[in-house]
């Protein structure tokens, strides 16, 4: 059985996309059929990341600190 999938996005996305798809010899719709086949089949996986100055970098400087750091770490184990 086939559907009917509609969306919006982007203009300037989905010129780009047309685009590329003509140079590569496809329509748009195949590269979007292909997409949603290689999501559901696991080929391709999509996650949200952190952005990278998002993550703090903790630095144990001083003994005092270095010690109950390493303290920590032993419980943790």
């Amino acid at each position: 059985m086939i559907t009917q999938v509609s969306f919006t996005a982007d203009k300037d996305l989905k010129e780009k996309a047309m685009k590329k798809a003509k140079e590569k010899g496809i329509t748009l719709k195949s590269v979007l059929v292909f997409s949603m086949e290689a999501f559901t089949n696991g080929k391709i996986n999509v996650g949200i990341l952190p952005a990278e100055n998002e993550v703090e970098e903790i630095n144990f400087e001083g003994a005092s600190l270095k010690k109950k750091a390493e303290k920590l770490a032993n419980l943790l184990k």
